[in-house]
């Protein structure tokens, strides 16, 4: 049954808090870092604003619930499952902030989360759900709040490595953009933490289920409460999403609402060596422990991802070696990101034992364009050149953030190639860089910044300057 509409305004109506209500954040401190302080004052100073009943009513599932998809169908962002979460004092918003590392940020307004499950598609068309956590503002910026699409990093496939099975899941990614008044969701995307197969990488799947994430907001608080996307933050593999959704948001929603987009270490499909993955293919003989932190989780996962949605379940695993199918598939099931890296490591000593060995060939002979192109892997080949994306040179504005010290998505292989792409296509992205974070740290790192810089652009105002936009030269 459609999950009914479950609560109206409280009487009255938000006066603007945000950005414009008070001054913007200055530019970098020595450090490179912003630090954003809080001014919650509304416009009117003489007008306290009224707040929203943010609890929807009868939104009673459990935690385990929203894993679960009821039977029927139904529009695209209808919400199936709801399940309250903790809710937080301004003070107690500042304390996770500063236990997340994103202790610039200064809340100013309290916060509740709420897990939901909607209704989605998948790259081929076809219904699906994904699950997400909704991060609800006591006191949002803006009447009808502002909405920021927050995509997460890669976690793995295993249905335990859901970012919304934890209580406060994204602290430091989605926590800060709440805490100054948006509205924030961050989808699971289909098939992580409920049934099927999350089909990783896939840019087109992935914009499709971020946007209807927002389409989720207005079904469970109503339209009239909830305004556009107007930013979007993305992490890792959510940074390549967020710049798939710069590219794709007019195509995929008919409008250009977004205004900043975000890419944290960007993890984007642009060319088929993004990743490394030639080197899986062409240097088989490789230690599979040497190739790269990324290298052999990711392009595992890719191939398991495709194979269960465009093959069909049984052939999850038909890219893997039969000696190793076994083993690789329980790995992928049963890990998340990390750990399956390591155990590709222990169990899958070369880079061969990843590719089925005639998979391989026929896969590298589309690349080249030779003969020996053949099924599987002609329709693989042509997925990944169709998964590729082009900026839009009339859509949102993008910062890249990037760690010089990355090891998993190194700055020159990844970041670098990623601007040479958006300049050649007619975006001019800003850059934001720091010389010894990693790929673990960067996001602690730059938040306040990019929060700063997002707030900004939202705005209209001056973007603060970053201390360092250096990258070095692509290396593709």
């Amino acid at each position: 049954m459609p999950w009914p509409m479950r609560t109206a305004l409280t009487a009255g109506i938000l006066s603007l808090v945000g950005c414009a209500a008070g001054p913007m954040p200055a530019g970098d401190d020595a450090s490179g870092d912003d630090v954003i302080e809080a001014d919650a004052a509304p416009a009117d100073p003489d007008a306290a604003p009224a707040v929203y009943d943010w609890l929807p009513a009868g939104c009673s599932d459990s935690g385990a619930d929203i894993y679960v998809t009821p039977s029927g169908g139904g529009d695209r962002g209808e919400v199936v499952r709801c399940s309250l979460g903790v809710v937080m004092t301004a003070a107690e918003v500042d304390a996770a902030l500063d236990d997340s590392g994103a202790e610039g940020v200064v809340a100013t307004t309290g916060v509740r989360t709420v897990k939901i499950a909607y209704r989605t598609v998948r790259g081929d068309g076809s219904a699906t759900v994904s699950t997400a956590t909704v991060w609800l503002p006591e006191t949002p910026r803006a009447a009808p709040a502002p909405v920021a699409l927050i995509a997460r990093s890669t976690s793995g496939i295993a249905d335990s490595c859901a970012p919304s099975r934890e209580d406060t899941p994204m602290a430091n990614q989605g926590l800060p953009y709440a805490a100054r008044g948006f509205v924030a969701v961050a989808p699971d995307f289909a098939g992580l933490g409920n049934e099927g197969t999350h089909a990783y990488l896939d840019n087109h799947e992935a914009v499709d289920q971020l946007f209807d994430g927002a389409r989720a907001l207005d079904d469970l608080i109503g339209a009239a409460a909830i305004g556009d996307p107007v930013v979007a933050n993305g992490y890792s593999q959510g940074g390549g999403i967020v710049l798939s959704a710069q590219a794709l948001e007019y195509e995929v929603t008919g409008r250009r609402t977004l205004a900043a987009v975000v890419a944290i270490a960007p993890e984007w499909p642009t060319r088929t060596n993004s990743f490394e993955y030639e080197k899986v293919l062409r240097e088989p003989d490789t230690l599979t422990g040497l190739a790269g932190l990324s290298v052999p989780p990711v392009a595992v996962m890719r191939a398991y991802g495709w194979f269960a949605n465009r093959m069909g379940p049984e052939h999850a695993g038909d890219s893997f070696p039969e000696a190793e199918r076994a083993d690789i598939i329980d790995a992928i099931e049963t890990n998340c990101t990390i750990e399956l890296g390591a155990a590709l490591g222990a169990g899958q000593t070369h880079l061969r034992d990843l590719v089925d060995e005639a998979f391989r060939v026929s896969l590298i002979a589309c690349i080249d364009g030779t003969a020996g192109c053949v099924e599987p892997a002609s329709s693989f080949h042509a997925w990944l050149l169709s998964d590729f994306v082009t900026a839009d040179p009339l859509g949102a504005d993008v910062l890249i953030v990037q760690g010089l010290g990355d090891q998993v998505m190194p700055a020159a292989s990844e970041a670098a190639c990623d601007v040479a792409k958006l300049r050649a296509e007619g975006v001019e992205p800003s850059v934001c860089s720091d010389t010894f974070a990693t790929h673990d740290t960067i996001l602690e790192a730059k938040i306040e910044h990019a929060l700063s810089w997002t707030e900004a652009a939202a705005s209209g105002a001056a973007r603060p300057i970053c201390s360092s936009s250096f990258l070095p030269p692509c290396d593709p």
